[in-house]
């Protein structure tokens, strides 16, 4: 059985000033950063917004002067650049690296404000919040678990991410000091791959594991991890509710060829941000596998639960096609309003199948599209993104061969589920060798007015027209770089998290370095 940490551990005002980092790999800046407001020229968390569109209506920069983009500034971070993205709001650039380093930047020059060491790797982004009462928060009545309690610093707002031990961190935006963290589950393989997401006074995470990869493993007792969505106050860190999607509890059920005990039901994880409905006051999350042979009703499936109690409002699984590929749903769902203002969700599955659900009609399908032959390794995996028009999703083909037509990107009308055009994944072109150079297109798709962006493992980061699929520009990432930190750092293969547009400025990770481009570098 899991158990639930529901308070915040450690101490507050935990000191971070730049840990770790000697004065040749810093570039601190000149002042310090002021407070924190959330508005509208940002990037905020995984989708920009609540709906997880991952588009940007105002850029500051023009379809026509994509193919001028070039390097602005790089920054390294020391280590793996990371799988999440950047987030930017007023002026500040927040980023974490897979070592767990978060980082607090001045969006314009790259200069450091302050950064975080987390006790784990991090594979979310970050997202900014508004504290509503930077006072002390209440203390709640004992529980029979114990739990400790810590009071949030006085902070107008906070920078909140999730790690690989299923833990989640408040820091003071401005300052980067820990205001509280809470474990939301203490599966030893559960961790955090979505980021969270701030609403009104609560912030909603989803959890993961890494369990799935133990399948196959003989000697383990596969499989105990159950996927879950819990609110928590932003305030002070306490769980408010915790909703599973395998509702059951992991029970024995047979030995394996080795003698070795076996569990279920179990699975379902949510590696994606929830994205919310505040129309309906619902979340909406897609689920992945289930982990044993035991069938679950919220396995690969979109699901609908309520912001308040974390009640399940509806389920909708969707059926896998191709027999090659799973059900997955690795990216959130897309909350889009039509031009005759009705609203739906798009959801992109593994399959490479993309859907469009009713969320007034329990997930009804109002069309499907089949994007491409996913295969093996291949489907929509880190995320679509949206316009008020179309969809744009890419689908990965990892292991199929450059020749094949499989893969590349497409977009579809959001109204019908019509193609609109379909360009095939280039040619694999990496710097390093041709050896291990792959051309899947895995990276999250970012979508501003007139153009997609959509990264590949081979390095090369891509502009494409979104009215024919023309690519416009191609930048290759895989090369050294001079970063403003003086650390030396080197781009590579484009996965996961996609790129962040603010104020004229496109944000991206790669290998370990964060990249800053603007038109003509200025």
């Amino acid at each position: 059985m899991l158990l639930l940490a529901g308070a915040a551990r450690g101490a507050v005002g935990e000191d971070n000033a730049l840990n770790g980092m000697t004065a040749s790999q810093t570039n601190p800046c000149a002042t310090s950063a002021g407070l924190v407001a959330v508005g509208t020229a940002q990037w905020n968390g995984w989708g920009r917004d609540l709906d997880n569109a991952r588009y940007q209506p105002e850029p500051a920069i023009r379809a026509s002067d994509a193919p001028r983009l070039a390097l602005k500034w790089a920054f390294g971070p020391g280590g793996s650049a990371g799988f999440g993205q950047p987030a930017i709001v007023d002026g500040l650039l927040f980023v974490a690296s897979s070592a767990g380093r978060v980082y607090s930047l001045d969006s314009r020059s790259g200069c450091t404000y302050w950064t975080y060491d987390a006790a784990a790797k991090i594979r979310t982004g970050v997202s900014i919040g508004e504290l509503a009462q930077p006072q002390k928060a209440p203390r709640p009545k004992r529980s029979k678990r114990k739990l400790a309690h810590l009071d949030v610093l006085k902070a107008p707002s906070a920078a909140f991410f999730g790690d690989d031990s299923a833990t989640v961190y408040a820091l003071d935006a401005q300052k980067g000091t820990l205001l509280w963290r809470t474990q939301i589950d203490t599966h030893p393989l559960a961790r955090i791959a979505g980021t969270p997401i701030v609403y009104r006074d609560r912030l909603y995470v989803a959890v993961s594991s890494d369990e799935q990869s133990k399948i196959s493993d003989l000697n383990y007792g596969c499989c105990t991890f159950r996927g879950s969505v819990v609110a928590l106050d932003i305030l002070n860190g306490h769980v408010l509710w915790k909703t599973y999607t395998v509702t059951e509890e992991p029970r024995p059920s047979r030995t394996n060829s080795a003698g070795v005990q076996q569990f279920g039901p179990a699975g379902a994880p949510i590696s994606a941000s929830p994205t919310i409905d505040g129309k309906r006051e619902a979340l909406y999350v897609g689920t992945g596998n289930s982990y044993s042979s035991d069938s679950s009703p919220m396995a690969d499936a979109i699901v609908a639960l309520d912001l308040t109690d974390g009640r399940v409002r509806w389920v909708k699984q969707l059926p896998v096609q191709d027999a090659a590929a799973t059900g997955a749903f690795d990216g959130p769902p897309i909350f889009r309003t039509l031009a005759t203002g009705k609203q739906i969700l798009l959801a992109a599955q593994e399959s490479g199948f993309v859907y469009a659900l009713d969320p007034d009609r329990a997930g009804e399908i109002l069309w499907q599209t089949k994007t491409s032959d996913a295969g093996a390794g291949g489907g929509v995996r880190s995320g679509a993104a949206a316009d008020h028009r179309n969809l744009y999703a890419a689908v990965s083909t990892l292991l199929s061969s450059p020749e094949t037509s499989a893969g590349g990107l497409t977009a579809l009308d959001i109204r019908t589920g019509a193609r609109r055009w379909r360009t095939p994944a280039p040619l694999p072109a990496c710097a390093w060798t041709d050896h291990a150079c792959s051309h899947a297109q895995s990276q999250a798709v970012t979508v501003m007015p007139g153009i997609a962006f959509l990264g590949a493992m081979d390095g090369h980061l891509r502009a494409y027209s979104a009215i024919d699929g023309k690519v416009v520009w191609d930048f290759d990432t895989a090369k050294d770089f001079e970063t403003v930190n003086h650390v030396k750092a080197r781009g590579g293969s484009l996965d996961y998290g996609g790129a962040a547009i603010v104020n004229g400025i496109l944000y991206v990770n790669s290998g370990n370095v964060l990249l800053a481009l603007s038109v003509n570098g200025k």
